[in-house]
């Protein structure tokens, strides 16, 4: 099992999360593997075994605080198809997979227990890969599934470099001070230059092409601020996930997106890449800005036909369903 665990806890590492069932998960993956070359008996964990892995502590029961019908199954089940996804590019023939023992009603003191067992991969034959596409091919044209590049894979451009040394930057508290205290300097040197100006085309004269640039870089000099350094990172906070600038993806690149991922405290901008083929013409599905049929939304669109071939796209699940195309 240790190769299975390893894999689990891979994939945790490459989606950092501070959601209870994100940390329900990696404590039972980290204890699994601490104690992978004990029996399986000895690998069943209880929920407050894994509350005191996790490192909270709480006023509520270990049950209720683990939850895992309402909160770490569920989170479990929408992602299983990344996780027998990561398992197969890991070269497994099997993948981790949730095992559980909960006692009938009146098992007084015996606690329910968890833990993680190998599962085959699933596989799909011909005959029933035939009846599957004959049955859901309308289903198949309406519903696609979203690839992330590794890690590390989408090339920064060379004024970035310094920013995404591996394809992430660790939001520190020094780099926060940083970034605010550059913005803070561009705000002083926009509100001076506009003084400046304005100062300038106060004084009675003919106009000239000069006081004409000069009223004009009044206003376009802090809404280009705004639409270069600080709308993105508004966007970028709140939505989670927004087109990355073109000054940080190398000019060889495609379309690539800034992703915020949070785990407890810290905080990591991955600069990522999500694609997919598209089920009408085969063609590549870029995530890009959906205004503007669908603004403040990133849809996927098709290579060959992006205003026509349209797919939505979620984040959590990295699955999307058809927005516009000539099937509906």
């Amino acid at each position: 099992m240790i190769e299975e665990i390893q894999c689990l806890i891979k994939w945790l590492d490459s989606i950092p999360n501070d959601e209870r069932a994100h940390q329900v998960l990696r404590a039972l993956a980290q204890e699994s593997l601490t104690k992978a070359h004990l029996d399986e008996n000895l690998r069943r964990f209880t929920n407050k075994d894994i509350v005191a892995a996790v490192g909270v502590t709480t006023n509520e029961t270990a049950n209720k605080w683990v939850d895992w019908k309402q909160s770490v199954l569920p989170y479990w089940n929408s992602k299983k198809d990344q996780i027998i996804d990561f398992a197969r590019k890991q070269g497994l023939s099997v993948y981790p997979n949730i095992s559980y023992y909960i006692p009938e009603k009146g098992g007084r003191g015996i606690e329910s227990r968890y833990w993680l067992i190998a599962e085959p991969l699933p596989k799909i034959n011909d005959e029933e890969q035939l009846s599957k596409d004959e049955v859901l091919s309308t289903a198949e044209q309406t519903n696609i599934r979203y690839q992330i590049v590794e890690n590390g894979e989408v090339e920064p451009s060379w004024i970035a470099r310094w920013l995404f040394h591996d394809g992430q930057i660790r939001l520190s508290i020094r780099l926060l001070m940083a970034y605010f205290g550059l913005l803070l300097m561009l705000f002083v040197c926009v509100v001076a230059l506009s003084l400046i100006s304005w100062t300038g085309l106060s004084v009675p004269r003919p106009v000239t092409a000069l006081d004409l640039t000069t009223l004009v870089s009044i206003f376009a000099v802090p809404y280009t601020v705004w639409l270069s350094f600080i709308k993105p990172c508004v966007r970028l906070f709140d939505d989670r996930i927004v087109p990355a600038p073109e000054l940080l993806v190398s000019f060889k690149e495609k379309s690539a997106q800034l992703e915020l991922f949070k785990d407890g405290d810290l905080r990591l901008i991955k600069l990522v890449r999500y694609t997919a083929s598209c089920p009408i013409c085969g063609a590549t599905l870029h995530l890009e800005d959906g205004s503007p049929d669908y603004p403040r939304r990133l849809v996927g669109r098709c290579y060959d036909s992006p205003r026509e071939h349209i797919y939505s796209f979620d984040r959590a699940t990295q699955k999307g369903t058809v927005l516009r195309s000539p099937i509906i």
